[in-house]
């Protein structure tokens, strides 16, 4: 089977749910007999019933608590589980990426990081099933990114957010150029919009970016600048360049303070949604060890693509060293302690993987996130709301990240509980995008 023929049997599908016109009735789907997880936090609900019609859930509850609507068809997945569709809450939008992330359960992504006529274009033919590929909510080209044209000064900060507003994104992206006057202005101009903002700090710090009104911290930028108490040598590695800034930045992460990272996490906690990243990390500070990084399975990335995922290659592209990659390692535990600690202070964690970088498999990559949270301290059943729920609270998307009444007909049929070990989260059977179930092995056999 080919990805064009996938795709043409994909939109048939969506044409026979959905119907071709006002007048044709939405036979309803209800799937029977699976433990449910439904993206709250709440306990599982076993023998459940979800009966979906067209895009949306018509009702969700216990075997004989919910009517099956005469006529519906019945999919019986007795023995399974069933969880929300999975958000990545940081993922790039590319059109080969598109299909990978829906038959890894991945069904809405939000991008904060590509340029903006180009994920305009996919999502609006996603959005639209023109394509197959899961829901996308994107920044567009992140504010102060060279791509777009450095931002040097407050108005033209406040500029490139007009500019991006009237494009029609969902969110504002600031990139590491970004400085604290910048950033100020840059959050003023975004509410006047109504649009959050969502930052890497790196020429401001984590606490100044959450004073000033940014709402999510993405791959944990910022913290060492403030945790350090000398935010001035990281500035001055950013102004080197943004390769510079981070292994800077990374390398800084094991010597600080465990005092100072937990007074830092619970001051966050109250203020920011932190997006975390921790496979991307993890990926970076293994890249001279080819046995320590991910292996994407047959198919999952194109060719011409991975053949450009050489560790060594990378190392020298980035500039960084071997003693780099060290300090990077050693950073690793302690970003999961801080993690731990910002979460324990209820502080709102959503799943991210920065995928679309080297070794960062779209899809794949969100189950190596969930199980490094799962190591850095949450349980499975809180990883999977960071995937879902929380996720869903960073889109200000209140139809998607749980399965009710009502909700986006998103979510994923998984072999095995997914509670008793993260890792069966990759144990998926079916995936449901829009209201279309679809089989997770046909999907793959596309590629």
């Amino acid at each position: 089977m080919t990805t064009h023929r996938n795709v043409a049997c994909y939109l048939l599908a969506v044409m026979a749910v959905v119907g071709c016109g006002p007048g044709d009735a939405v036979k309803p789907v209800a799937l029977i007999g699976a433990t449910l997880i439904d993206g709250s936090g709440g306990p599982p609900l076993p023998d459940a019933v979800v009966v979906v019609r067209g895009p949306k859930v018509e009702a969700v509850g216990a075997r004989g608590a919910v009517d099956i609507p005469k006529g519906a068809t019945e999919v019986d997945v007795s023995g399974a589980w069933i969880v929300p569709g999975l958000i990545d809450g940081n993922a790039m939008a590319a059109g080969w990426a598109l299909p990978r992330f829906v038959a890894y359960g991945v069904t809405t992504i939000r991008d904060p990081q590509s340029q903006t006529s180009r994920v305009m274009a996919l999502a609006e033919q996603a959005n639209l099933n023109a394509i197959l590929g899961p829901r996308i909510f994107l920044s567009g080209t992140p504010v102060g990114s060279p791509k777009a044209g450095a931002v040097t000064s407050a108005n033209e900060a406040r500029r490139a957010v007009d500019e991006r507003s009237l494009a029609g994104v969902d969110f504002i992206s600031a990139d590491v150029t970004i400085t604290t006057a910048m950033m100020k202005a840059l959050v003023e101009e975004s509410r006047s919009f109504d649009l959050p903002v969502s930052a890497r700090p790196g020429l401001t710090d984590a606490t100044t970016a959450a004073e000033a009104g940014v709402a999510v911290i993405d791959l944990l930028g910022g913290i060492p600048q403030t945790a350090s108490g000398n935010s001035g040598p990281f500035y001055a590695a950013y102004r080197e360049g943004p390769d510079a800034g981070w292994a800077y930045e990374e390398g800084h992460w094991s010597r600080l303070l465990p005092a100072t990272l937990n007074r830092l996490a619970g001051s966050l906690a109250e203020q920011v949604t932190i997006v975390p990243a921790l496979v991307y990390h993890e990926t970076m500070s293994n890249l001279d060890d080819p046995t320590l990084l991910p292996r994407p399975e047959r198919g999952a990335v194109p060719d011409s693509v991975a053949s450009g995922w050489v560790g060594e290659e990378i190392m020298r592209a980035h500039g960084w060293s071997d003693a780099d990659l060290r300090e990077f390692r050693r950073a690793r535990p302690v970003q999961d302690r801080f993690l731990a600690t910002f979460h324990a202070n209820r502080g709102r964690i959503a799943a991210g993987t920065a995928s679309g970088g080297p070794f960062l498999v779209p899809g794949a990559s969100l189950h190596e996130e969930l199980e490094l949270l799962v190591r850095a301290g949450l349980t499975p059943a809180q990883a999977i709301v960071a995937a879902t729920g929380s996720a869903a609270r960073v889109l200000r998307a209140d139809t998607l990240g749980q399965i009710a009444a009502g909700k986006a007909a998103d979510l994923i049929v998984l072999r095995a509980d997914p509670l008793a070990d993260i890792r069966n989260i990759r144990s998926i059977d079916r995936v449901m995008l829009r209201g279309v179930l679809m089989s997770a092995d046909s999907l793959k056999a596309a590629w």
